[in-house]
């Protein structure tokens, strides 16, 4: 069996993001703004119900502490990602999470909101990088390359088509990739899925990979 390092995300991997805005966006923007559902397959709330900057703002004002520390975690994540590193892999977070890579109290607060969160859900991992909500698709790649990941889990077609050349992805699953026919061939629905996956894994034979 080949050692790999292993990327993953944080929303929509480990969190069930499609299922919490839809619990909690869905009669919020109901009750406030008389908005319903415009695009149930979009990731952002913003383009779910075609709303203003303002009306997605007030939503996460109001909803973003339940998400980042009450979300539940995807089933079998922890366990799953604990036995690959009981088989030798490394496991780095990587995440977009909103604030995470700001400056001050805002950027403290939004990282130890998330490693609490994993630490709750006794979530595995050697180490975690921050990306740029506004720039995450540059920001994963770049930490991907030089950082020397070998596979990356991810829900966003905008991440996973960079790093389709270079290195191994792995789609999870979500509503707002299911249209992406070019990742059939690489999507997984549970985390029970990636132990198979990653023992047929070569790292010398992936594509692209330059040091």
């Amino acid at each position: 069996m080949n050692i790999v390092t292993i990327g993953i995300d944080v929303d929509g991997v480990l969190t069930d993001l499609y299922t919490f805005q839809k619990e909690n966006a869905i009669p919020f923007f109901l009750k406030k703004y008389d908005l319903e559902v415009k695009n149930p397959a979009a990731y952002d709330i913003k383009d779910i119900f075609a709303c203003s900057d303002a009306q997605r703002e007030q939503f996460w004002i109001r909803y973003i502490w339940k998400y980042c520390l009450g979300s539940k975690m995807t089933p079998n994540a922890a366990d799953t990602i604990r036995e690959l590193r009981k088989r030798g892999h490394k496991i780095y977070v990587i995440t977009g999470r909103v604030h995470t890579t700001e400056k001050g109290v805002t950027g403290k607060l939004f990282r130890w909101m998330l490693t609490n969160w994993l630490a709750k859900n006794q979530f595995e991992y050697d180490k975690i990088f921050y990306a740029s909500e506004k720039n995450s698709a540059i920001e994963k790649y770049n930490i991907c390359i030089s950082e020397k990941v070998d596979v990356l889990i991810d829900d966003s077609p905008e991440n996973l088509s960079a790093l389709k050349d270079r290195i191994k992805i792995i789609c999870f699953n979500a509503a707002w990739n299911e249209c992406f026919d070019d990742f059939d061939s690489c999507r997984i629905h549970r985390f029970e899925e990636l132990l198979k996956i990653i023992e047929n894994i070569n790292p010398p034979a992936m594509l692209g990979r330059i040091e």
